[in-house]
């Protein structure tokens, strides 16, 4: 049967036939699911010898061009596999950790997810769920929990099938510094998470190495942060024996609103903005933030600035600049 010959118009009509069902969020197919079309293993050999698909692993493939794709495409590359390793599993099989956190587009640090971390829904049977995965289904780079899903939200993120995003948040953030965990946390919160929905979260996944620490920081999450970057300086410089600041504070003048500020210290009359990489690309965005600043200024107020690296690399740089700007507000007397 192997060995039959299918001729090139054949095979370039399963080709195409594969290409429509299997596009670029969902490129990998199994067997069994071909079958159901009338394509034979046969016929998906020899698409595999002619390198218009890739064997995956064992009854499970994808599109040639796809698997090209992915080598310069780590994203594409972790979809494929968490798919092929899914394809394997007989239980339900969800992505969660920092693998889900990117599904879901949640912020994380560059080197993370350094795993393709999935949970089998093992109802009441909690063993390691690679007992029942052969070897021959499983990949290097993926691991498999089991856990009992019965109250977990679950939903599908890029065409993979994922833990809920606040629980996406939680598991992440047992892999995650405290900065990039807060980051993580106030970033669900902007989309409608609740603390005591993580906190909760976290008390189911208890057992998950890291979850205790990560359920910790929970009450350091905020609502107002607007990026990763405010949430990672905010803990920086909380760490670092500054008060916590209000989040995105308005001001007024004269003419009327002035801005919304990243941090602000009512009692040393001090902003805090942290600047992401590109923000001012645009020479009009930097000459309207100029306008701002002296208007905020105009108000008696300092303002004081840092970026990305400033922050992640020379913390205490920063701090220095907000405590002499402090410094020189106490000593400023005040107008009127």
């Amino acid at each position: 049967m192997t060995g039959e010959w299918i001729d090139d118009a054949r095979l370039e009509e399963i080709s195409k036939q594969i290409a429509t069902e299997f596009d670029s969020t969902v490129p990998v197919f199994t067997l069994r699911k071909v079958a159901e079309w009338g394509i034979s293993r046969p016929e998906v050999l020899a698409l595999q010898r002619r390198g218009q698909v890739e064997r995956i692993r064992h009854g499970a493939y994808c599109l040639g061009d796809h698997w090209s794709r992915a080598k310069d495409d780590d994203a594409l590359r972790r979809r494929i596999l968490a798919l092929s390793a899914m394809a394997g599993m007989r239980e339900p099989v969800y992505a969660c950790g920092p693998f889900s956190a990117e599904l879901h587009g949640l912020p994380l640090p560059s080197w993370e997810p350094k795993f393709i971390d999935l949970v089998r829904d093992s109802r009441r049977d909690t063993r390691p769920a690679h007992k029942g995965v052969k070897p021959r289904n499983r990949l290097d780079g993926v691991r498999i929990v089991s856990r009992n899903l019965t109250d977990e939200a679950v939903t599908t993120a890029v065409g993979i099938p994922v833990i809920g995003v606040a629980a996406s948040a939680m598991t992440s953030a047992a892999h995650l510094t405290d900065e990039y965990a807060v980051g993580m946390f106030d970033a669900v919160l902007r989309l409608g998470a609740t603390h005591e929905q993580l906190t909760e979260i976290g008390s189911r996944w208890i057992s998950s190495k890291g979850m205790v620490a990560a359920t910790r920081l929970v009450d350091l999450a905020r609502d107002g942060a607007e990026s990763v970057l405010e949430s990672i300086s905010r803990v920086r410089l909380c760490k670092r024996g500054l008060p916590e600041p209000i989040l995105q504070q308005e001001f007024h003048d004269q003419r009327g609103f002035v801005g919304r500020v990243d941090m602000w210290w009512p009692q040393w009359r001090l902003i805090g903005e942290a600047d992401g990489m590109g923000k001012y690309d645009d020479p009009q965005d930097l000459r309207r933030e100029k306008i701002r600043e002296d208007r905020l200024r105009a108000l008696g107020l300092s303002v004081v600035r840092w970026t990305w690296n400033e922050i992640w690399d020379r913390p205490g740089d920063v701090v220095a600049r907000l405590i002499a700007a402090r410094a020189e507000n106490i000593a400023r007397p005040r107008a009127g």
